[in-house]
């Protein structure tokens, strides 16, 4: 068999699963360190699969090497170079309101501020990162202990599907971008000059990165709740659904099952929650680039049927287009972490009805009644320490997007050149001054 599908076929790890997600960090300089494995620090060869990989990931190391400097140093120079260049000063002489101009050079800022930081946070919590893998390679090695073995090639499969199906969309983007910018042509907003071509560099870039690490965000919630989902089938099929045809378990078995029980929930509930420090940074810059997308179309799409000119039809093709895949996006990101969420609540219930059902057993019960009070100290929460990624969050996005859609509504009717009637009176007077053969 080949190297390739050797490698394809022996995804045994949570730390292969997250390979082709570091990979894609790494190339953004949003991961400036390299995982190895410590020298002279060997595996038996005669352990249990699992127990080996649970071994190996305790002999994982991370080192900073030269070429993880110069990527993180190239793209932090990339980064902060959008303040000395001449092309921020273009957006003060826009031909729109200072209040639009303002808010989106105050974006601009912020995106590259966002990844200059996520990329000093993974750098400085690498330690917490190798702890994380740990823990999750424990929780697994007892999963497999006491059920069965996690499926990782089905994990790495969904994230490398999701990489590509996201490195898929972003050119699709690119592509509706550049069809919708042919009509742009002779107006403010082309391509002519230095200054806009800087702009549009900058803005493809930060989008690709913003957009890659969501998605290595959700492809890692993906993993940790199909354990979970695992978790809880095999909870209730120790303690709830029980079939008056099989043979009941074995005191001892069941004491060990909520041991293990105990262990693996505490585990896995802890990585989530250095993951998210870790990496939560961009999906909250992620929300708010949402919010302002979805209410720059509705703008767009609501001026499009009062005044079909091209240069509106233009504007509205690249924010809707935009719109449908960030939505996408955040759509999978809060469903995923409402599912961890609803996991844990579910933990709790088939506890309970654990608890019930072995009332016959004071010292299983007791077992239980610990287990139950851990549950309700700590929760799978997908977090990035202001708010939580779940349903809350987009009604909350709903809310908000109906005030602000409002609000600059009446702003655009209210105040002269305010953003879009700006943009057609200057594509106007360029018309006019320079008419098309």
């Amino acid at each position: 068999m080949s190297t390739r599908l050797k490698y394809w076929f022996n995804i045994g790890s949570f730390f292969e699963t997250m390979k082709p997600n570091i990979r894609v960090l790494k190339l953004f300089g949003l991961f400036p360190y390299t995982i190895s494995q410590a020298k002279g620090r060997s595996i038996p060869s005669n352990s249990h699969h699992s127990n080996n990989r649970f071994n190996h990931s305790k002999t994982l190391k991370s080192e900073v090497k030269f070429i993880d400097i110069a990527i993180f140093t190239l793209w932090q120079t990339f980064f902060l170079q959008m303040l000395y260049v001449s092309w921020p000063k273009m957006f003060l002489n826009m031909p729109v309101s200072r209040i639009i101009t303002m808010v989106t050079l105050i974006l601009y800022l912020l995106a590259g501020f966002n990844c200059s930081v996520s990329a000093t946070l993974v750098l400085l919590f690498r330690k917490k990162f190798l702890h994380m893998v740990q823990l999750v390679e424990k929780a697994d090695f007892l999963f497999s202990k006491y059920f069965y073995e996690i499926q990782h090639s089905k994990h790495h499969l969904v994230c490398v599907a999701l990489l590509l199906g996201s490195f898929a969309c972003q050119g699709l983007l690119i592509l509706n971008d550049y069809t919708a910018g042919k009509m742009l042509v002779n107006t403010t907003l082309s391509l002519q000059s230095m200054p806009m071509q800087a702009i549009t560099s900058y803005y493809y870039i930060i989008r690709s990165i913003h957009i890659s690490c969501v998605v290595a965000f959700i492809s890692g919630l993906y993993s940790f709740r199909d354990r979970f989902f695992a978790f809880n089938k095999q909870l209730r099929i120790c303690f709830v659904e029980k079939h008056s045809g099989e043979q009941a378990a074995s005191y001892r078995v069941l004491m060990n099952h909520i041991q293990g029980f105990t262990a693996i929930y505490s585990n896995l509930c802890d990585a989530i929650g250095i993951f998210c420090t870790i990496f939560a940074w961009q999906p909250m810059m992620f929300c708010a680039s949402l919010i302002v997308t979805v209410v720059f179309s509705i703008l767009t799409i609501g001026h499009m049927l009062t005044n079909p000119a091209p240069i509106v039809l233009a504007l509205a093709l690249i924010y809707s287009a935009l719109t449908i895949l960030y939505t996408l996006l955040f759509l999978v990101l809060v469903k995923l972490g409402s599912d961890l969420k609803r996991e844990g609540k579910q933990t709790a219930v088939l506890v309970h009805k654990a608890i019930n059902q072995s009332s016959k057993t004071p010292a299983l019960v007791e077992r239980l009644v610990l287990f139950s009070h851990h549950l309700q100290h700590q929760r799978p929460v997908v977090s990035c320490g202001l708010f939580c990624f779940d349903w809350t969050l987009a009604l909350s996005i709903i809310s908000a997007l109906a005030t602000y859609s409002v609000i600059l509504i009446q702003f655009e009717l209210g105040v002269p050149k305010f953003f879009i009637s700006a943009i057609l009176q200057q594509n106007g007077d360029m018309t006019t001054t320079n008419p098309q053969p």
